[in-house]
């Protein structure tokens, strides 16, 4: 049986057992969270080699990365993934961006790792992920983003606390990167240890970045599909956000690198910049530029008359069709959104709209806020252990 006809199965049993699932605002007042759940910071300096950049923190994380990858590997997908990079690591390297390239070698050396390990670890996000971000802007059009980031709906379960192992694997090796050129701060970053590419960043005065899994039934094909193809150019979602976040000052200049960058599977690049209306959806397909771009004056709430709209919100769909009724954390998250309304937008609301149930789940790993204007970034471990989380994503 494939997973999302389990998802659907649990999910039928549910709305039997429930009744009306009409998407409801869950959002309470928990920002901000206990100082505890802060992640800890490390610099990294784009002036260093890229075989030194990491060392520091890939020092401090390489049992955790070591321990986590021991589960991720027993995946039948990655499994699968191995046997094929495994011969091909070396060219798979080579058209890879060189510092990233360099950058993945000394991580795998450091955890003792081989170099197909780590690739494979890199590319897991092109695989599969559940997420929620928001770029919403304010009354004044001051621009604020927000997201959660849920992974690890495989290979494992603790039935005990019903908790995904995995999930419980990658918080540990959570870090907040403060990536620096010339002596000053260039951008942040939100960072599993061991990951080289951009899944979550903010430069000041330019942009913010969050990338949201865009499911298919394909999975892994798209990569099986470019490793079999040396001549094919399309990148890695996330190797293609740091390269925007790195090269490009301003927000219209990243979306337009962006979009007209193929990338190699499905994917949505959640973008948010300083000025007005500065806030878009980017849909990309497999092997594709950009497919569709939904800015914030086009977006949410529709159809109301007394609020204009101030806010796109994505998950893992389409936001021209309907959320699936089960996984719909899209519909929750507009209620609170639309609660909230342009006057109310601050981090203080966005992340108790990220808090509310389902879109934290039994899969968040932490949440993030970012502010574009002034290059902050917060973030924070999250977790989702009360018993109304449940269904278990």
């Amino acid at each position: 049986m494939s997973f999302t006809t389990c998802l659907i199965a649990l999910s039928l049993i549910l709305t039997v057992a429930l009744g009306d699932i009409t998407p409801q605002c869950h959002m309470t007042a928990a920002y901000p969270p206990d100082p505890s759940r802060i992640l800890p910071e490390y610099v990294i300096n784009l002036d260093d080699e890229p075989s030194k950049r990491w060392n520091e923190p890939i020092e401090k994380y390489k049992e955790g990365i070591d321990k986590m990858l021991g589960l991720f590997f027993k995946s039948k997908i990655i499994q699968d993934l191995a046997k094929i990079i495994e011969v091909d690591s070396k060219m798979i390297l080579a058209r890879m961006p060189s510092d990233y390239a360099q950058e993945m070698e000394s991580i795998a050396k450091i955890v003792n790792l081989t170099i197909s390990e780590i690739i494979i670890y890199n590319m897991a996000y092109e695989v599969f992920g559940l997420c929620t971000s928001i770029v919403a802007q304010d009354t004044t059009g001051h621009v604020y983003h927000g997201r959660n980031l849920d992974f690890g709906l495989w290979p494992a379960i603790n039935w005990t606390d019903f908790q995904w192992d995995l999930t419980d694997d990658l918080r540990p090796i959570l870090f907040k990167a403060n990536f620096t050129q010339n002596g000053e701060v260039l951008y942040r970053s939100v960072v599993f240890a061991g990951y080289v590419g951009l899944l979550t960043g903010v430069r000041q005065n330019a942009m913010t970045i969050s990338i949201d899994s865009r499911f298919d039934d394909n999975y892994d094909k798209y990569l099986i599909d470019w490793i079999e193809h040396p001549d094919d150019k399309s990148s890695f979602t996330s190797f293609m956000t740091r390269e925007a976040i790195e090269k490009y000052d301003n927000w219209d200049d990243a979306v337009n690198f962006m979009g007209n960058t193929s990338t190699i599977g499905p994917s949505y690049v959640i973008t948010g910049g300083v000025n007005k209306n500065e806030g878009a959806v980017l849909t990309f397909g497999p092997n594709m530029t950009l497919f569709d771009k939904w800015t914030i004056p086009e977006a949410m709430p529709v159809n109301n008359s007394a609020q204009p709209p101030f806010y796109v919100l994505e998950t893992n769909y389409d936001h021209w069709t309907p959320a699936p009724f089960y996984d719909d954390r899209r519909g929750p998250g507009e209620a609170c959104m639309n609660e909230v309304g342009s006057k109310g937008v601050s981090w203080y609301t966005l992340f108790n709209v990220l808090n509310g149930l389902p879109n934290r789940n039994r899969l968040t790993t932490y949440t993030a806020l970012m502010d574009s204007a002034t290059g902050d970034l917060q973030a924070y471990y999250q977790y989702c252990d009360v018993p109304e989380c449940f269904p278990p994503w």
